[in-house]
């Protein structure tokens, strides 16, 4: 098992950029010391809000072989846990093999590869049948089409043991997450409004997202901007410069558990940026 990796953002290994391109553009043009999530608060949002993916077993038939299977799952204890068929050929496998992986990956526009994704490694076992019950709550309250099948007596839960995760958050963002880690992780309290959140900003704000990049970061020319994410610590923004559309993040003074507390950190930021730019105050909603 390999530890999360944690440091300044120069430390993390990057692709080269292509023969002969100008490097200045990867320079970051804010500060990459301020609180942003880890991997492993990264995994485990997007496993928590995600509840399909591809379960690969050992086959035995032919053996030896990856053998994938699109499942469902819930989280159960901080693990995945699976309700399958004892007539599936991945409940065959883990029955002589329990070694498995899960792959959750993120769907979305534009380029798949660009988009996040996480495997978690581990022993897949049979759950005892004293953790049956507390298994099908879990299991029916995310995936309530499974309480059709849920007590047949052919249907058994099985649990991942997660040992290790990778993480890739896109193209040059990608760690190993020790087991520890990934269960000692939450998942972001904003995960459930942040499309909204960002809809809105968007929608309504673009000129307050421009004067913060202009005030708060170096990308001083920023003729315009979009929020691309947000979390506890603070949001993320694709600024529009001469050079062409740079990544701009900034930190909330406090953390933000709620869409209320977000939108209070997201005002108080802008005002700041407004002072600091002597324009006048606005969107304050």
């Amino acid at each position: 098992m390999m530890a999360e990796k944690k440091g300044n953002m120069d430390d993390i290994p990057r692709h080269l950029p292509p023969k002969g391109s100008d490097t200045s553009r990867q320079e970051l043009l804010y500060d990459s010391n301020i609180p942003t999530p880890s991997h492993s608060e990264h995994a485990r949002t997007m496993v928590s809000r995600i509840g399909t993916g591809t379960l690969c077993t050992l086959s035995t038939d032919p053996a030896g072989y990856p053998y994938g299977s699109f499942v469902t799952f819930a989280l159960h204890e901080d693990e995945p846990i699976f309700l399958i068929s004892a007539l599936a050929e991945h409940t065959k496998n883990l029955q002589d093999s329990p070694e498995a992986s899960l792959l959750i990956a993120e769907a979305g526009e534009g380029n798949p590869l660009a988009l996040g994704r996480t495997t978690l490694i581990g022993r897949c076992e049979k759950m005892a049948a004293t953790e049956r019950d507390s298994a099908k709550a879990v299991f029916v309250e995310a995936h309530p089409d499974s309480a059709f099948y849920a007590d047949f007596k052919d249907f058994y839960y099985y649990k991942l043991r997660v040992q290790s995760a990778r993480y890739i958050g896109g193209f040059g963002r990608m760690s190993w997450i020790e087991g520890q880690d990934w269960k000692s992780a939450e998942p972001d309290p904003l995960s459930e409004s942040a499309a909204g959140i960002i809809e809105h900003m968007n929608e309504d704000h673009r000129d307050a997202m421009v004067v913060c990049c202009t005030s708060f970061s170096k990308a001083t020319d920023t003729s315009d901007a979009v929020m691309t994410g947000i979390d506890r610590y603070g949001f993320e923004m694709s600024a529009v410069t001469e050079d062409g559309p740079r990544p701009i993040r900034l930190a909330f003074d406090k953390q933000a558990t709620t869409s209320e507390e977000a939108r209070i950190e997201i005002v108080k930021l802008v005002k700041e940026a407004r002072m600091k730019s002597n324009q006048t105050p606005g969107a304050n909603d």
